[in-house]
């Protein structure tokens, strides 16, 4: 299986990239066991920082390298608790049990736009002119990610759904050995960017109004992309300034991840969670190839990984798309309150 190379993501009025390179080359990080900042009852080290002459700090958690311009102080203190709460997640995706990683999770989230685009020179040269067309965004390359504080003043809720993420693509980049299709991946993440603070924090697939209004919309407006093409898209395609698709495309990614971990009594749950772990243990598309539902030809494809999105689907998760596809689009429409499709 070939590598893809970049992602995009939209959310609302603000877009990430994600690269996606599964082979860091990087060595773990202890903690000083002499850190005596405490979140939770795990150890955070906080150093001084900088970045090009800018002041900043380095917060240092169990699993997290964060290093950050912010002037705000209430976000910086949110982020280590935030952070691994966001990793924790991760690992039980799906009912799974998903490994740890086995490198510090590096992040890189500044203080503002300027720095942002300075460091995404630094990584991606070739890519940072089509990046910064974006808006409000970042990305995640090698396991790394590079963002920004898109909120400014005030409520951060939008960088930390950014950072929670871009955390998951950092996550999968460090610890899984196969890489995993891009609408599972991209599913995945969107799930995680929905979160509440009523009773503590919690992560929540349905708290995310601006995935969910889309969708809205474009139910209402028959903007509904049939499933065998969403599952073969590549956000990558985004990058000629879409930005409206584009947003249409991840509300109904995150609709289809959030429809196969809970519609129809969790018919899918498991299924998907047997993916993920298979992917976390490098047997993925080992298995793929060997099922005896691929044709020849249909193999012959998957290998020059042009059908391994859909086939994935066809093989671990249902085999009728067609179907398949009408039942997801009736519990899209029941989800957002629209009126049921007239019989044709």
């Amino acid at each position: 299986m070939t590598l893809r190379t970049i992602f995009i993501l939209a959310f609302a009025t603000l877009a990430m990239v994600p690269g996606c390179d599964n082979t860091p080359k990087r060595t773990p990080i202890p903690l000083s066991a002499s850190s005596d900042d405490r979140y939770n009852g795990d150890e955070v080290q906080i150093n001084d920082w900088s970045f090009l002459g800018i002041p900043g700090k380095q917060i240092r958690t169990r699993h997290w390298d964060l290093r950050t311009t912010l002037r705000s102080e209430r976000l910086r203190g949110i982020l280590p608790g935030f952070y691994e709460k966001a990793l924790e997640r991760y690992q039980h995706v799906f009912g799974t049990e998903l490994p740890p990683p086995a490198y510090s999770l590096e992040t890189y989230l500044f203080g503002d736009r300027r720095q942002w685009k300075n460091k995404t020179r630094m990584i991606l040269p070739d890519k940072a002119a089509s990046f910064e067309g974006l808006g409000r965004g970042g990305f995640t390359t090698n396991g790394i990610a590079v963002l920004y504080d898109i909120d400014g003043y005030g409520w951060h809720r939008d960088t930390l759904a950014l950072g929670s993420h871009e955390g998951w693509h950092q996550y999968v980049q460090t610890t899984f050995k196969d890489q995993l299709p891009v609408w599972l991946d991209e599913g995945v993440a969107t799930t995680m960017e929905g979160f509440s603070w009523r009773r503590g924090l919690q992560f929540r697939t349905d708290a995310n109004r601006e995935r969910w209004s889309r969708l809205r919309t474009c139910i209402l407006e028959n903007r509904m992309i049939p499933l065998d093409l969403l599952l073969s898209m590549h956000p990558e395609r985004f990058l000629d300034g879409h930005k409206q698709t584009l947003l249409d495309y991840y509300a109904q990614i995150w609709a289809f991840a959030r429809y196969l971990e809970e519609a129809e009594d969790g018919r899918y749950r498991d299924r998907v969670g047997n993916v993920l772990l298979l992917a976390a243990s490098g047997d993925l598309y080992r298995q793929l190839l060997r099922s005896d539902q691929l044709t020849d030809e249909r193999r012959a494809q998957v290998e020059e990984d042009s059908e391994a999105g859909l086939a994935v689907l066809e093989v671990f998760i249902e085999g009728d798309v067609s179907a398949l596809q009408e039942r997801y689009w009736d519990w899209c429409r029941t989800l957002v309150g629209a009126p049921a499709r007239s019989a044709s």
